[in-house]
C-alpha cells in the first residue's frame, strides 16, 4: 500500500483545512454461517472533522517506510506492517463495506457499538477507511462517569465511545494494510474462514492416504484454534503438501534430527497419529518448517510457517 501518498494528502489536509471526513460506528453481527455488520453515521461538525484528522495523522507518519509483507496468519516479525487484498477476506469484507455504503437511520445510545472507521477522501473519489475496535469500558459498567465543572462534579453518559490516535487496518483501493494482526482475524471472523480452508486441506490430504488414525487427526485440529490457522495457511501454498508427498522418504530423518513428536508406522510409510500433543509437530512438517542453514548446517525452525 502507498502510504506515502496516503500520508501526504492526509497532511495536506491538515495544511487546508479542507476535507472530507466520515465516521461510522458500527455493531458486528454474528450469525450461524457468517458476520454481518450495520452500520450508522452520526453527524460530524467540520471541527470534529478535523480534529479527528489530527488524532489519526501521527499513527500513519510512523508507518511510513516500514516494510509491508503478506498478511500471516500465524504473526508477524516485528518492525513490519502486513497487507492483503480484500479477496483474501472474502465474504465478511464484502457484508463491512456494503453496511458502510448504506448505513441504518437509528441510533441511539443502546446500540451495541463494535467497531469505528473514520473514512477520509484522499483523491477524487477515493477513500481510506481506518478500522478500529471500540475498546470497552467493562470496568465502569455498575459505576458511573463523571466530570468536572466549576468546581462541581456531574455524571455524564456512560455510553462514551473513546476515538484512539492508533487503529487496527487501514484499507484504500481494496487492499488492507494490517497494523494489528489478530484483530484483522477478529473483526472479520476468519476463524470461520480458516476452518473451512482446514476442512478442504484435509479432505485432499486424506487422499494422499499418508496417516494411520487420520479421523482423530482431523478432529483435533479443527478444534485447536492455533493448529486451524496454520492448516489453512497451506490452502494458499499447496506445493508445501505436494512436496511433503514426494519426499516422504525424507520424514523419518527429519523426526531424528530434530526430535519431533512424530510416530511413523512399522513400515515407515504413514505417520501414526495417536495423540493431541503431536499436532504441531506434524503441521509444522506439513508446512516445511523445518531447515537447515546452507552455509554452517544450523538446524532451525519456521514458527510462522
Amino acid at each position: 500500500m502507498n502510504i506515502e501518498l496516503i500520508n501526504s494528502k492526509i497532511s495536506e489536509h491538515l495544511l487546508s483545512g479542507i476535507s472530507e471526513v466520515s465516521l461510522f460506528l458500527i455493531e458486528k453481527i454474528k450469525t450461524n454461517d457468517t458476520v454481518d455488520y450495520i452500520s450508522y453515521k452520526p453527524s460530524l461538525s467540520r471541527s470534529l472533522q478535523f480534529d479527528m484528522i489530527k488524532v489519526i495523522q501521527p499513527t500513519i507518519d510512523k508507518l511510513v517506510g516500514k516494510e509491508q509483507r503478506e498478511f500471516n496468519e500465524n504473526g508477524r516479525p516485528n518492525g513490519v506492517v502486513e497487507y492483503c487484498p480484500s479477496s483474501y477476506i472474502g465474504i465478511t469484507y464484502d457484508h463491512l463495506f456494503a453496511s458502510l455504503q448504506n448505513p441504518a437511520e437509528t441510533l441511539n445510545e443502546e446500540t451495541s457499538k463494535d467497531l469505528y472507521c473514520i473514512k477520509i477522501e484522499i483523491e477524487a473519489g477515493k477513500y481510506a477507511h481506518f478500522l478500529n475496535r471500540i475498546p470497552p469500558f467493562k470496568k465502569f459498567s455498575k459505576g458511573l462517569w463523571g466530570t468536572l465543572a466549576d468546581a462541581t462534579f456531574r455524571k455524564v453518559s456512560d455510553s462514551l465511545i473513546g476515538i484512539e490516535p492508533g487503529f487496527d487496518l487501514l484499507i484504500y483501493e481494496d487492499e488492507v494494510l494490517v497494523v494489528n494482526n489478530v484483530s484483522v482475524q477478529r473483526i472479520f471472523d476468519l476463524k470461520t474462514k480458516y476452518v473451512q480452508n482446514t476442512n478442504s486441506v484435509l479432505t485432499a490430504f486424506e487422499e494422499t492416504n499418508k496417516f494411520e488414525g487420520f479421523e482423530q487427526f482431523k478432529i483435533d485440529s479443527i478444534e485447536d484454534g492455533n493448529i486451524v490457522k496454520r492448516v489453512s495457511r497451506l490452502m494458499t501454498k499447496p506445493e508445501r503438501m505436494t512436496r511433503f508427498v514426494e519426499n516422504f522418504d525424507k520424514v523419518e530423518d527429519i523426526i531424528f534430527e530434530f526430535d519431533l513428536n512424530i510416530e511413523l508406522n512399522d513400515e515407515k510409510t504413514k505417520i501414526k497419529y495417536t495423540d493431541k500433543k503431536q499436532l504441531n509437530d506434524i503441521v509444522k512438517l506439513l508446512n516445511d518448517a523445518y531447515y537447515k542453514t546452507v552455509l554452517t548446517g544450523e538446524r532451525g525452525r519456521d514458527d510462522l510457517r
